[in-house]
């Protein structure tokens, strides 16, 4: 059956060329249409199963959260330059605009505290344990008073208490109130000095003791952040191009007025920019480096140019119907799919070689058009079209997979196989014929026509080899046995890598920065993220991320939103505070007795630092110990020079300027303290509505009835595999509704794994299956898969050698090594029942040639991923590129040490059960 309709398409294609091509045409105009409709989303959820809770989640926070998605700006230098810039850059970004739908492209810019909801409520939000340590020193405006009392709070509070910054939230307030310390020492000094500060400079120092630093700036002031909040999501991929690029442009101008600035981007929507812009570049070079480097290859072989070119237009029009057909199937490319188009442009170059070639040999030796397309159908087309089926068939096993990203590749590359046979079959037979038919009437033309000269364009060294391995098969099992046995040994040792930033481009702006923003603000942007119905449960919830070892932070509405107990527990301390604070008088000037007070709450002052520099170094919290080393220096240090001595001297030197220098801060601090303390003792219950708008939407969603919770992780997620474990574990235990990039790339790798094992043995078995059924022996189809089963074992041992490592992204070569690895055998086997015993010399001579360059170009278009700026798909190329050489060797060895068994055996029996 199968024969007669390959017979009856070559008699088509020899007698009606321009028919099909007219048919061609139209099947690829409707592609190009249908292709011209398919997008790309690069977000790692969407390789999940659609049903999985982790995925659901994460789509609906990305969906309904406005500023779960921000693009965020990191600028470096100086202290005061960056904040100068800040306060340019931030109104010019709200200015950036969307003229196609009339709208701004950012609702606003967060880049500071919410000051004034802190000035009205700070107080009612601090904890009862800590209103109760620290309420002493908001009692006294005056400066010996404020002194005496930030002491006593400090030994009240932290001196001597190792569990008062034993966690990451504690350790963040010990630096805050230090900062505040630390302002007041300086601008004491500076005071004394004669420098004459400024009011507004004044109270800042109250500002920084009250509600700590108003930027968003990093422990070593080096660095600050502002969050892009977008009128649009992720979802929406021109916008994120559109909205980046503008920011980018107004960033990139504004360095230009801040010599000794540097800024760059980052956050999901600077990230997921560059992942699409950055996979769409690398894809397009490195399909043109594959094109050229095919073509090269095709051309050396053929020893001819027109038929490289007519196999690689093929190719091309095979590649238009499959994006076509995938429009219609599955609509949107994901970070894997998007590759598809040099997968099947290194797996369909296989079928116009096969065709090629077989056409070419049969021309060559004196064969009609018509004859030579027959045989070629019939010879090398039943190959082709068995290995297409058999790959397209393993790569449809992938369907089964939960995981989305495998499930689409497969379908994706399976129907993509497909549609290149089709054309195969229907297009590059008619520019064969058309190509025939133009020679022949070139040659017609000539005065004295010379014979037509055969060109042998075999390989004969590749059927040297075969023959001679096939006589000395004893030693090509013993040598291919033991390459195996060492292979298997080195790929036992090989390990899984973890990090997903090693997937991404590598030495990109958004991604170093995150490395930069864990740095410096010691907080991954990696953290997870829980969904809650109401602020109660994500307080109930929050409280319980706390107590786990393997979270450093976790933010939540309720830090915003006492509960009425708590806020009952707080209102008597705050009483206390302003009955205390409004009964005093503040004086204008600082007496001489007070002077010595002062110098001895400073020596106090010195002590108390002192002592949290001890319990921090002892306790590990780096932090703590960098803050107090700005204010007391390095105990390590022969003579430390700090703050508090330098102010020490500074009083000794200029005794007759003390006065005046401490009564005119206390003029400018004591008023502007005090009112803003007894501001902030407003009992008045905090309601949702009181919230400020950048509060509201970093932690609920648009209609206010969702509720999110960040955890932090407190170590290194990507860079520890276990403990990105232990993390996801411990998130999970608490809520079920737990997600984030740790929860979903670690449920990634799982689904990864377990769907890539169940998809290579159903694919193994299915091969067999179809290879028996085209073989009629299971005998043959074993032999056939026997190099493609080694191959794998040899693909892996070659990743150990040359340094990989297994990734989310090549695991998914095994399932598809599988399918891709079993042409060569197929091909041989064919050729081999085609030919008879004892013809191994012209089998590997011949169709030996087709396999090796069907090997050949497969390995050089996924060879060229390997120089893709995404380094993931470099991963995959890599892996696949390893696989494809290691199938086609083994393909050459086993086959032919088997071949050459059988020649002996068949030689060495009578002639009837030779027969048989």
């Amino acid at each position: 059956m199968r024969e007669k309709l390959l017979k009856k398409l070559a008699a088509w294609h020899a007698v009606y060329p321009w028919r099909m091509l007219a048919m061609v045409l139209v099947l690829t105009l409707v592609s190009a249409y249908s292709a011209g409709h398919l997008s790309v989303t690069m977000r790692w959820s969407d390789l999940l199963p659609t049903e999985d809770p982790r995925t659901i989640e994460f789509n609906r926070i990305i969906d309904e959260f406005v500023s779960a998605t921000s693009l965020v700006v990191v600028v470096q230098g100086e202290e005061k330059r960056i904040k100068a810039f800040a306060d340019d850059l931030a109104p010019r970004i709200s200015a950036a605009y969307d003229s196609r739908h009339d709208i701004p492209l950012f609702r606003r810019v967060d880049y500071k505290q919410e000051v004034e909801f802190l000035k009205d409520h700070g107080l009612l939000l601090l904890k009862e344990e800590d209103l109760k340590d620290l309420k002493a020193m908001f009692m006294d405006a005056n400066l010996v008073g404020l002194l005496t009392n930030l002491n006593d709070s400090m030994e009240q509070e932290y001196v001597g208490k190792q569990e008062s910054i034993s966690t990451r939230e504690k350790e963040d307030q010990a630096v805050m109130f230090l900062d505040g310390v630390e302002n007041l020492v300086t601008s004491l000094q500076a005071e004394v000095q004669g420098d004459d500060l400024s009011e507004e400079d004044i109270r800042t120092v109250a500002d920084k003791l009250l509600w700590g630093e108003p930027y968003y700036l990093s422990y070593d002031k080096t660095t600050l952040i502002l969050n892009a909040i977008p009128n649009f999501t992720m979802m929406d991929l021109e916008l994120v191009v559109l909205g980046t690029d503008a920011v980018q442009e107004i960033v990139d101008e504004l360095m230009l007025e801040y010599p000794g600035v540097t800024a760059g981007l980052t956050g999901f929507i600077a990230i997921g920019r560059d992942e699409m812009y950055y996979s769409e570049q690398s894809l397009g070079y490195t399909t043109v480096i594959a094109l050229v480097a095919i073509l090269v290859l095709l051309i050396a072989s053929f020893r001819m140019w027109v038929a490289p070119l007519l196999a690689l237009t093929n190719l091309l029009v095979g590649i238009l119907w499959a994006v076509g057909v995938v429009a219609v199937l599955v609509g949107q490319l994901n970070i894997m799919t998007q590759m598809m188009a040099v997968i099947l442009l290194g797996l369909g170059i296989d079928f116009s070689i096969h065709l090629i070639s077989g056409f070419s040999e049969w021309r060559a030796a004196g064969d009609s058009i018509v004859e030579a397309l027959e045989k070629a159908f019939l010879k090398n087309g039943k190959g082709v079209i068995t290995g297409a089926f058999t790959t397209a068939c393993a790569f449809f096993t992938l369907v089964i997979s939960s995981s989305r990203g495998m499930k689409e590749m497969g379908l994706v590359t399976g129907t993509g196989l497909l549609a290149i046979l089709l054309a195969t079959f229907l297009f590059l037979p008619c520019l064969l014929v058309l190509r025939e038919r133009r020679l022949e009437r070139k040659i017609a033309k000539r005065p004295s026509p010379a014979a037509p000269v055969s060109r042998d364009i075999s390989f004969r060294f590749l059927g040297n080899t075969a023959a001679w391995l096939g006589r000395h098969y004893a030693f090509t099992f013993f040598t291919a046995g033991l390459l195996t046995v060492v292979f298997v040994w080195l790929g036992i040792g090989i390990t899984f890598d973890h990090n997903y930033l090693n997937i991404e481009p590598k030495g990109i702006t958004s991604v170093v920065l995150q490395d930069v923003i864990l740095d410096k603000f010691d907080l991954s942007m990696d953290y997870a993220l829980v969904l809650t119905d109401d602020v109660e449960q994500s307080r109930e919830i929050a409280r319980q991320y706390r107590e786990i070892g393997s979270v450093a932070m976790v933010e939540d509405i309720a830090m915003y939103l006492p509960s009425p107990e708590q806020q009952q527990k707080r209102t008597p301390h705050l009483r206390a505070i302003r009955d205390e604070l409004s009964s005093q008088s503040l004086r204008s000037q600082v007496s001489p007795e007070e002077v010595s007070l002062v110098r001895a709450e400073i020596e106090r002052l010195e002590m108390n630092v002192i002592e949290m520099q001890d319990m921090a170094f002892l306790g590990g919290q780096d932090k703590v110990d960098s803050k107090c080393q700005d204010i007391v220096g390095d105990p390590e240090a022969a003579d430390p020079e700090n703050l508090i001595r330098s102010l020490y001297r500074t009083l000794g030197e200029r005794e007759h300027s003390l006065l005046a220098g401490f009564s005119r801060f206390q003029r400018a601090f004591a008023p502007y303290y005090r009112d803003s303390v007894l501001r902030m003792c407003e009992t008045q219950a905090v309601r949702p509505e009181d919230l400020p708008l950048s509060i509201l939407d970093r932690y609920s969603n648009q209609n206010r009835d969702q509720f999110l919770v960040m955890v932090f992780p407190a170590g290194g997620i990507w860079q520890d595999a276990e403990f990105l474990k232990r993390f996801v574990n411990d998130l999970e235990r608490v809520s079920d509704r737990a997600t984030g990039m740790p929860s979903v790339f670690r449920a990634l790798i799982e689904v990864i794994g377990k769907d890539g094992r169940s998809a290579v043995l159903l694919t193994l078995v299915i091969v067999f299956f179809l290879l028996w059924l085209d073989f009629r022996r299971p005998g043959y189809a074993l032999m056939a898969m026997l190099p493609l089963c080694v191959g794998v074992l040899w693909m892996l041992g070659l990743m150990k050698i040359s340094g990989m490592q297994l990734t989310v992204m090549n695991v998914m070569g095994l399932p598809m090594i599988v399918g891709i690895g079993i042409d060569d055998g197929v091909h041989i086997v064919h050729r081999y029942l085609e030919e008879g015993k004892g013809q191994l010399r012209a089998i590997f001579a011949s169709t030996g040639k087709a396999i090796f360059l069907t090997s050949l170009t497969t390995m050089l278009a996924f060879g060229s991923l390997i120089f893709s700026i995404w380094r993931g798909f470099g991963q995959l190329g890599g892996a696949l590129f390893l696989g494809v050489g290691a199938c086609f060797f083994a393909t050459v060895i086993f086959l032919s040490g088997i071949i050459g068994f059988l020649d002996r055996k068949s030689a060495k029996s009578p002639p009837n059960e030779g027969q048989s």
